[in-house]
């Protein structure tokens, strides 16, 4: 299953949203953080990509990385004071992510994913509501971290 797009139909720019996908490729390979491995990098952006560019749109591209940047600094902060093998800030890139996806029901409850099935001679275009794919989501990136 891959996931493709929204399937509300909100146009817009999404600057912000592909600036934090780049950053956050450029943090991992410049600064290289500990906990995070590629695998969840790319299931991270993705999520990013698939949650981010709806509430973009929605909200606006100053509005929506004001949202973006106060959501990481305060998921940084909450990290570090919860966990006592980190310092007092974490970089995280599943927690802005899952909190955007959270924002993403908030404005759209109904709202549906778009995905592609590739199943050999039975490939396919089939609608999943955005709940489920956030569920999905999140499942793989503690899967991800755990591994």
């Amino acid at each position: 299953m891959i996931p493709l797009r929204d399937t509300l139909d909100v146009r817009g720019p999404v600057r912000a949203t592909v600036f934090l996908v780049a950053l956050n490729f450029v943090l991992y390979l410049a600064v290289g953080i500990p906990h995070l491995n590629f695998w969840q990098l790319l299931v991270g952006v993705a999520g990013l990509w698939l949650f981010g560019a709806y509430v973009e749109r929605r909200l606006g591209s100053p509005v929506f990385l004001g949202v973006y940047l106060v959501l990481a600094v305060a998921a940084g902060f909450l990290i570090g004071a919860i966990d006592d093998n980190s310092g007092s800030f974490v970089i995280s890139l599943f927690m802005p992510v899952l909190l955007v996806g959270i924002l993403h029901l908030v404005l759209a409850p109904r709202s549906r994913i778009l995905v592609l099935v590739p199943i050999p001679f039975a490939m396919g275009f089939f609608e999943v509501p955005t709940i489920a794919m956030l569920i999905g989501w999140t499942v793989l990136e503690v899967l991800l971290g755990s591994v």
